[in-house]
């Protein structure tokens, strides 16, 4: 495996440098190899007859079509997992894992992956520490929800894995976010590594509760994965590791999609191993369909998960032809309905302003109706509101409609079932949202 990652991460290397048109022959060629191995291998596709619309009478694919062939929706692979799942593979693919994703969307996804797909999302991710300036060796802490992965020991202690990429030797770490923040700490600093990965809100929250024993270690960078990372979290991160973030927005069924650079700003895509369209192309904002190149053990065809992103359509920083994303903004569940039944991406005010009013170690919005939203917050202080008038003035003009925000104190903030927090959510159901 890691002479196949080393091979792919060489490619990337100049692939990352082609014209446009290029990189469309280019990624055309892998999505013709996988919608010929789909529509012969994968129940889901052949019996349906959903890609018939791309081969012609004499067996070619007609590209001018691609856009008549069905999105495939997370709720419709949910219903149809094992349909998707492979008769046959090819021999290069490698071995298949089994999983489950996080039900972040509010039920899990039952997939499969061969070894070729994670060799590519390595690969990816070793491109993306070359633009961050990182040297080849390294020590990664990855601190991941166990029900996020196909396997994991019963304490989450105890996972590592050694790969030898540029000539040097890699060793990755796992741990079980659902440990307490006392414990992460300890095993991080038993660990001193050199990269620290997981969700921002769950460092974020590490980050204020580091070991003194830490106060000495130079952490090189920290990744955000799996959900979306806020300035106030990222700046939070990187206080307490003392060192930059990256984001990288990637999938367990489809694999790395975009990965930020912050030397040039924004978030590449990973056009070498993932198709990516944008439903509204006219639109900045716009949610995205995939068709990642390289899992031939469970195809996924124009998939729209309903993750949404800003799309960046300024000029490139450099030479690089990949095409870029603003910023990951997140899921349907995440977007308010405003009591004139628009759709709104709620950004209430920053935990910088508000901090200045609410004393609170800890804040979420959540919609509960049309007209209200409630902001509810954990602290400590034994009155944690420190100027009524000035905080209800910061939240009177916060939303594009009037609607009542309401204050509630809380003992705690749940993650989400994933293990993930979420500063917005809606929690009205589809009657009152429509």
């Amino acid at each position: 495996m890691d002479e196949l990652t080393q091979a792919f991460f060489e490619t990337l290397q100049r692939t990352q440098y082609l014209p446009r048109e290029r990189m469309l022959l280019y990624q055309r060629g892998l999505i013709e190899q996988l919608l010929r191995h789909a529509r012969a291998q994968v129940p889901f596709y052949r019996d349906s007859g959903r890609l018939d619309v791309l081969f012609t009478a004499d067996d070619r694919i007609d590209w001018d079509r691609w856009g008549e062939v069905p999105i495939l929706t997370r709720s419709e692979a949910q219903a149809n997992a094992e349909r998707l799942y492979a008769e046959t593979l090819p021999a290069h693919c490698g071995a298949v894992v089994s999983g489950f994703t996080s039900g972040s969307s509010g039920k899990p996804l039952a997939y499969r992956v061969n070894a070729v797909l994670a060799a590519a999302g390595s690969a990816v991710l070793e491109r993306a520490l070359v633009w961050a300036g990182m040297p080849a060796r390294l020590t990664f802490a990855w601190l991941t929800s166990a029900q996020t992965r196909p396997s994991a020991t019963p304490d989450g202690i105890g996972e590592v894995y050694r790969s030898k990429l540029r000539g040097a030797t890699r060793e990755l770490h796992r741990l079980d976010t659902h440990m307490s923040a006392e414990q992460q700490g300890e095993w991080l600093a038993a660990l001193r590594p050199d990269v620290v990965m997981s969700y921002p809100g769950a460092l974020a929250q590490l980050a204020q509760a580091l070991p003194p024993a830490l106060a000495d270690h130079a952490f090189r960078l920290a990744i955000c994965v799996g959900e979306v990372a806020t300035a106030e979290r990222r700046a939070a991160i990187e206080a307490g590791f003392r060192c930059p973030t990256v984001d990288l927005y990637s999938g367990s069924e489809f694999g790395t999609v975009a990965i930020e650079d912050r030397r040039a700003g924004g978030l590449f895509l990973c056009e070498e191993t993932v198709f990516v369209e944008f439903a509204d192309a006219a639109n900045e904002l716009t949610e995205l369909i995939f068709t990642p190149f390289y899992n031939y053990a469970m195809p996924l065809i124009r998939y729209a998960t309903g993750d949404f992103a800003v799309v960046d359509a300024g000029p490139a920083p450099d030479n690089r032809t990949l095409r870029r994303l603003s910023r990951i903004v997140g899921r349907q569940r995440n977007l308010f309905v405003l009591p004139s039944g628009k759709r709104w991406w709620p950004r209430i005010g920053t935990t910088t302003q508000l901090s200045e009013y609410l004393s609170f170690e800890q804040i979420q919005f959540v919609q509960t109706q049309r007209d209200r939203v409630e902001l509810r917050f954990v602290a400590t202080a034994a009155n944690p509101i420190k100027d009524p008038a000035a905080l209800a003035a910061c939240l009177s003009d916060a939303t594009p409609e009037p609607m009542e925000i309401v204050l509630k104190r809380v003992s705690e903030i749940p993650r989400h079932r994933s293990g993930k927090f979420e500063d917005y959510v809606c929690a009205i159901d589809a009657a009152q949202a429509s």
